[in-house]
């Protein structure tokens, strides 16, 4: 008698090992998302107060600060939620998938990479249902 795996949404072993890699691509790009919130906070956002000439000038830069801070904090906790997800999804474990969907509905908020990469992670994990 075979044991059956506890694959979730009976997804092949294929799959799974591509949606895997594809969480351990999420989480390398989240490595580039807080090194470009970095700069913009430290760097760009600051700068360009000192250059305003106007107060609707001066409220877009600290609107583009503050979801600098917002990227780079979503950044900080994909990272570890996309290596855990793709750990439990090669090791086709349920809870993978759970921490997966989690993953990329955070990635969402990361316009426009974020959003796309997380929607593309959505659509492949709720496909398989």
């Amino acid at each position: 008698m075979e044991i059956m795996k506890n694959n979730p949404a009976g997804a092949s072993a294929a799959e799974n090992q591509t949606l895997s890699k594809l969480f351990y691509v999420l989480a390398t790009l989240q490595i580039l998302i807080i090194l470009g919130g970095v700069v913009f906070v430290l760097l760009i956002a600051p700068t360009s107060l000192f250059v305003s000439t106007t107060e609707n000038e001066a409220f877009f830069w600290i609107v583009s600060g503050i979801v600098g801070i917002v990227f780079i904090a979503l950044g900080v906790i994909l990272i570890p939620l996309s290596i855990v997800a793709a750990h439990g999804i090669s090791q086709e474990k349920n809870w993978g998938r759970v921490v997966g969907i989690i993953a990329a509905i955070l990635a969402i908020f990361e316009f426009p990479l974020g959003t796309i990469f997380g929607g593309y992670l959505l659509w492949k994990l709720f496909r398989r249902q």
